[in-house]
């Protein structure tokens, strides 16, 4: 079937940003911000190194590209709908972040049903994978537009 196994040192490296991020939203814990944007460099490695050392990289940037795009629209429907979040409450932390993650989600499963080689489709899972810490950051470029 697939040549390409499961990227899963992609996913564990995704992971630890990711991870951290998600115990630093709904609890303000500051260290976790700080091991997450420790944990960032070795993620930006691992995911430059998988682009460069495996073939399909326009799959893979395609997948990356579409889920935070998707977790940017997220993030500025939230913050449309529900105002800044120096008034939410810890369950609507915790629901911000359930559908910040949706779009990596969505894009590992949706994705590869839409390319027609299926040597193209763990390249698309991989650019699902690799957006993870990503889905999160977007919030940044959402506050910027929404202002």
């Amino acid at each position: 079937m697939e040549d390409e196994p499961y990227p899963l040192v992609l996913l564990l490296f995704a992971l630890a940003p990711t991870v951290c991020f998600a115990l630093m939203w709904p609890t303000g814990d500051d260290d976790m911000w700080w091991a997450a944007v420790m944990a960032l460099p070795f993620y930006g490695l691992v995911s430059l190194h998988h682009l460069i050392t495996k073939p399909y990289t326009r799959q893979r940037l395609t997948a990356l590209g579409l889920v935070v795009l998707m977790a940017v629209a997220v993030w500025s429907v939230f913050f449309v709908a529900f105002g800044h979040p120096w008034h939410w409450d810890v369950a609507m932390f915790i629901i911000s972040l359930a559908f910040c993650y949706a779009p990596a989600v969505v894009g590992a499963l949706a994705l590869p049903g839409f390319v027609e080689d299926d040597e193209h489709r763990m390249p698309m899972v991989a650019g699902a994978i690799m957006a993870l810490p990503l889905c999160f950051l977007a919030i940044m470029p959402a506050m910027i537009f929404l202002g």
